[in-house]
């Protein structure tokens, strides 16, 4: 038994196959609830805030470089 072998590369996954999707009219969607809404502004406030430069990168002083 040689140990010094890797094992071999599983295959890759096939493609999904055009017929596993299916289009739905946005009219089709429940409307989302005053609770999916609070968190979807959560979380964007939460991603603009992480976006933001750090303060050495907001060139708070205007300097030249």
């Amino acid at each position: 038994m040689d140990l010094r072998r890797t094992p071999p590369v599983p295959p890759a996954a096939p493609p999904p196959a055009v017929t596993a999707f299916l289009p739905v009219p946005a009219a089709c969607l429940p409307a989302p609830t005053p609770e999916q809404l609070a968190l979807y502004a959560w979380a964007l406030a939460e991603a603009q805030e992480a976006a933001r430069p750090a303060l050495p990168e907001r060139d708070l002083l205007a300097v030249w470089n």
